[in-house]
């Protein structure tokens, strides 16, 4: 596994090609607002099932089109004579590299105590590149049915029955409760997204400092075009956003100033009228700061503070009741 800044890569070059399914599964990941960022949520959970495992390294990796992305990730230091891996995993992957698209493929447990022992997945890239001899992965199936990732943990050493470190059923139990967290999160996250559908105007949610895209609601795509991989910086999905004035707005945010707004922005023909846009600090889960946009048609600037501060203040609120 190695840090990439995109998800171009090859197609599975040992085992089962990558699933058929890949488009709709990422587009199911785009529905359900996943985006391919670190989520402290996400690395909490992975914590808690290496710890329970005890595994060496744990994640929560989403599957996606043309490659993998780990939202959660947890890895702990060898003690002195423990077996380690050989590098950082990082948190992306190539499609070639691990077993979790295996379990996608299979929406099954996949468990794994020695890897040489099965000839099928010795020869996987992180076997030689990151070190890794054993693995338990198990789906993460959304309620329609889609598998859109996996809940994992993996050692740079070798389980066994005879040794007593057998993944066994215990394993996998405390995996399918880790999974049972993810998907009990991702379906509370909704909630967010529907308080931006019922917005009134285009809204976006970003990670702060590197802007990455969290949720964009239908009138944001409709106006800046839909974003392929939530997670993608929010200038590199919608290059218009400088222009129009919004990036100068979050970066008064950024600055320590108070929210703001855009001047009026003419609407391009056949649309008419004009849009102003406000940027809002937000609470969301999984990041420690985001900004939301708000654009209002035919509005003021103060109705657009105001509205986008509500809305702020509603999706704040659903943290609190967590």
């Amino acid at each position: 596994m190695t840090d990439r800044d995109d998800f171009q890569t090859p197609a599975l070059r040992l085992g089962q090609p990558a699933p058929s399914d890949a488009a709709a599964r990422a587009a199911r990941q785009r529905e359900l607002s996943l985006s391919a960022t670190a989520d402290s949520v996400f690395d909490e959970v992975a914590r808690r099932a290496a710890e329970a495992t005890g595994a060496t390294a744990a994640m929560v990796n989403m599957v996606g089109e043309n490659g993998q992305y780990l939202v959660g990730l947890y890895g702990k230091e060898p003690g002195s004579g423990e077996a380690a891996f050989l590098g950082d995993p990082g948190r992306y992957a190539a499609m070639d590299q691990g077993f979790c698209v295996h379990v996608v493929g299979r929406k099954a447990a996949l468990t794994l105590d020695d890897v040489f022992d099965f000839s099928r997945f010795r020869g996987n890239p992180i076997v030689d590149e990151l070190g890794v001899r054993s693995y338990i992965g198990v789906p993460l199936i959304d309620d329609g049915g889609t598998v859109i990732g996996t809940v994992c943990a993996i050692d740079p050493a070798p389980r066994s029955e005879s040794d007593g470190n057998s993944w066994g059923n215990q394993g996998l139990q405390v995996l399918k409760a880790a999974r049972d967290e993810v998907l009990a999160e991702i379906s509370g996250r909704q909630k967010i997204a529907a308080i931006l559908e019922n917005a009134g105007g285009t809204a976006m949610i970003a990670a702060r400092p590197g802007l990455e895209v969290l949720y964009a609601n239908t009138l944001h795509d409709q106006l800046f075009g839909a974003v392929q991989v939530l997670g993608t910086p929010a200038l590199e999905a919608f290059p218009h956003l400088a222009p129009v004035g919004i990036l100068a707005v979050i970066e008064t945010l950024d600055r320590g100033g108070e929210p703001t707004t855009t001047a009026p922005i003419p609407l391009s023909e056949p649309a008419t009228g004009s849009v102003i846009f406000a940027a809002v600090p937000v609470r969301v889960p999984g990041h420690a700061s985001a900004v939301l946009t708000l654009g209002l048609r035919d509005s003021d600037a103060a109705t657009v503070l105001n509205r986008a501060a509500q809305i702020a203040a509603d999706i704040g609120a659903l943290s609190d009741t967590r």
